[in-house]
């Protein structure tokens, strides 16, 4: 009891020291609150003298007082120690620095709007690195931040793309940090990338909505991840992009965006935005609960010569106007990337995939919910789902007589058509090869299917190569064929527990190549049609208790 009241006593005259007028802090105080009643190392902007007159919605034009200056010298601040920094107005600016061991906190509502003809992105890290030294420990939470690119009152744009000089122009720009978060963000309209990154580590994106605007140009990614990265978590984004939502490129097209010459390849390099030592090795990133709102691709991941390895992409949704998912080395042309060669990546996971194309203007190529043209070890896609047949190509596109696949799974296709006659191929193998091939758990059903339909769940074309194709548990009604194979080379087919309805009497196993002999056929557990397999190639053994 004496003890108690004891500290009771010893409360009472501490609190008194510091409610007392006139009386000097002591070293507790002085530790900890600085002359305009704030924590040591804690900053309002609005106590050093930011404005907040500007607008920072997607259609502002409204910038205010420009705030640069008095931003950035409470971001000097942590040049000599961590710094909080609470950003409680709306202010406008043309570009500001980061350093190590900084956090900055918006208030709900609050950001910033990138000022007419900066040319430069709203933050970069101080480093810009692409080698060993990063900067490290920097949180970016909250905020609504305006690159404003698109602007009414500059028909050609109010910011550059960049040069050699500035960089990328974009929202946020991180080259060489490590430890480094952005949550709760609002990214509208780069004049690049919303938020760009290479050379990065231990990363989480979370909660951030980006909207490149209206009319956007090529080039309007949403959160782009270049090479020399390594354990990162992107989730819970929505996205509307013009070109990737979400990229994972370790070699990119860095040496050849020019506007003159004299580069590698006699090309000018006063305009390139990066060097070689941009492109590197990318492994260890985690895609989860993304929604594609309207973006012009989905998912990106780009490969020469530079390793890319452990991805891990689930719970995708929305909808693009091109490719949903591209793994690729540049197919449009090889040779332009950093480090070209046929591609490098080890395993991807793709699960819960529910993207659907809507095709617009732009009339882009190959349109395919999910694309493969570079060497993958093992690709592993769980739980596709597709409904939306406007886009007349394949669920999934494996192309390329250079692209070879080690192992590719996909366990679990569930598709409704209902359309009136959407003949595709679900999953069209055009020209590459793959070593072992599984296909299980699938539905595919149409609606209409009183109608003849000529769909196959398989089709492999123009001298493609198949060593070891599995099917299991494969429920189709309304299409015209299991597999179909008209050129290339297929070694052994296995499949059970097949049900193939309403098929118009078309054979469950279409296999018309005169040229190519099928070393094993074992077909068990069937029910559907009377004609089990046709076509003109040669089967060595049949096996199963379907024949």
């Amino acid at each position: 009891m004496k003890q108690t009241f004891l500290v009771l006593i010893l409360l009472m005259v501490f609190n008194t020291g510091f409610s007392q007028t006139g009386n000097k802090p002591n070293d507790l105080t002085r530790a900890t609150i600085k002359g305009d009643g704030l924590p040591l190392n804690v900053y309002y902007l609005s106590v050093y003298g930011a404005k907040s007159d500007a607008e920072i919605g997607m259609n502002s034009i409204k910038f205010g007082t420009d705030n640069t200056s008095v931003i950035q010298n409470v971001l000097d601040k942590a040049k000599n120690s961590p710094i909080t920094v609470y950003w409680d107005g709306k202010y406008s600016v043309t570009g500001l620095t980061i350093y190590s061991n900084t956090t900055i906190i918006a208030n709900a509502g609050c950001g910033a709007i990138l000022r007419n003809h900066s040319d430069k992105s709203i933050f970069i890290n101080s480093s810009q690195s692409f080698g060993f030294v990063k900067d490290s420990n920097i949180i970016i939470s909250g905020g609504i931040w305006n690159g404003n690119y698109y602007n009414p009152e500059i028909p050609r744009g109010a910011q550059s793309k960049g040069d050699s000089i500035s960089g990328l122009v974009g929202c946020f720009r991180f080259y060489g940090v490590d430890n480094l978060i952005v949550r709760d963000a609002i990214l509208y309209k780069p004049a690049t990338y919303a938020l760009a990154a290479a050379n990065v580590t231990h990363v989480l994106y979370e909660n951030i909505i980006v909207d490149v605007g209206p009319d956007p140009l090529i080039n309007n990614d949403g959160l782009h991840i270049d090479g020399n990265s390594q354990y990162g978590v992107i989730r819970h984004c929505i996205i509307n992009s013009h070109d990737d939502a979400i990229g994972l490129n370790a070699d990119d097209l860095y040496l050849y965006w020019y506007n003159g010459k004299n580069d590698r390849k006699g090309r000018s390099t006063k305009d390139l935005f990066y060097s070689e030592a941009a492109a590197g090795p990318i492994s260890d990133i985690l895609i989860d609960d993304i929604t594609l709102n309207s973006s012009l691709f989905g998912i990106r991941i780009l490969s020469g010569k530079s390793r890319v390895d452990r991805i891990t992409i689930r719970n995708i949704k929305g909808h693009t106007k091109g490719y949903a998912m591209v793994v690729d080395n540049y197919q449009h042309d090889p040779s332009v990337v950093t480090w070209a060669g046929p591609g490098n990546i080890g395993t991807i996971n793709v699960e819960d995939f529910d993207v659907d194309i809507y095709p617009g203007t732009e009339n882009m190529p190959n349109e395919s919910c999910i694309n493969v043209s570079t060497n993958v070890e093992q690709f592993i896609l769980k739980n596709v789902k597709r409904k939306f047949f406007s886009a007349l190509e394949p669920t999934v596109f494996i192309r390329g007589k250079n692209t070879v696949i080690g192992s590719l799974e996909l366990d679990g296709y569930y598709s409704l058509d209902t359309s009136r006659n959407s003949v595709i191929s679900h999953i069209l193998v055009d020209g590459a090869s793959i070593n072992q091939l599984s296909i299980s758990n699938v539905s595919i059903r149409r609606i209409q299917k009183e109608t003849e339909n000529k769909s196959v769940l398989l089709k492999t074309q123009n001298n493609c190569n198949i060593n070891s194709l599995q099917f299991n548990r494969i429920n189709t009604d309304g299409i015209a064929s299991l597999m179909s194979n008209s050129t290339g080379r297929l070694n052994i087919i296995n499949a059970s527990n097949i049900i193939h309805t309403n098929s118009f009497g078309n054979f469950p196993f279409y296999l018309d190549n005169e040229q190519n002999i099928v070393n094993t056929l074992t077909i068990s557990n069937f029910s559907g049609s009377n004609l089990i397999d046709g076509g003109r190639s040669k089967i060595l053994i049949k096996k199963g208790d379907a024949f």
